[in-house]
């Protein structure tokens, strides 16, 4: 485990935070603004999480021979509320969708693991043993922060469904369960 003490630890930091600030100087060159960055940094995150997934799963399927859901062209009419989220630079999460499904599993473990990394310091734990996972969690939970905004405070037409929330946290706590059965094993 990688602790705070390590002359390693400032290897990984220095990494992490030289190639985050050179991401952000170049977009900022580039004539954007740090919120643009900070989106463009969510949109990896939402990327990584859901469209490089389900490409991935479609195409293992195509060469199982397994039959697929395929392409579908939707329409793209946005009306004005939508319009109006858009300029505030709010995402979009008003359509029931599969693609929502791990992102917002993700986003209840980041949140669910820097909670409980954060209990494990408040109560006296060794800050150095958890420093790092909670680090990262913290740092899953800043680029979540438009899902949870979407779960829970959102009521426009661009909140999460309800339905997704619900199947999200089910299979949260189906995960956190099973890799609870597999320690005690």
């Amino acid at each position: 485990m990688l602790q705070v003490t390590s002359p390693w630890f400032f290897l990984y930091a220095f990494l992490f935070l030289g190639a985050y600030a050179q991401d952000c100087l170049e977009f900022l060159f580039s004539q954007a603004t740090l919120r643009r960055w900070w989106s463009e940094q969510r949109i990896w995150l939402i990327r990584g999480l859901t469209c490089y997934l389900f490409g991935t799963l479609e195409y293992l399927m195509q060469i199982l021979g397994i039959a697929t859901h395929g392409f579908n062209v939707t329409s793209k009419a946005v009306d004005d509320e939508q319009s109006k989220r858009y300029h505030q630079g709010l995402f979009e999460f008003g359509v029931p969708s599969p693609i929502f499904l791990p992102l917002a599993t993700a986003a209840i473990i980041n949140f669910a693991a820097f909670l409980y990394g954060t209990m494990l310091v408040l109560k006296g734990g060794n800050t150095e043993d958890v420093f790092v996972q909670l680090f990262i969690a913290g740092f899953g939970v800043l680029n979540c922060l438009p899902i949870y905004e979407a779960m829970i405070i959102r009521t426009d037409k661009g909140k999460m469904p309800t339905k997704t929330t619900i199947t999200s946290i089910i299979i949260a706590c189906g995960l956190y369960l099973a890799a609870f059965l597999m320690l005690q094993i």
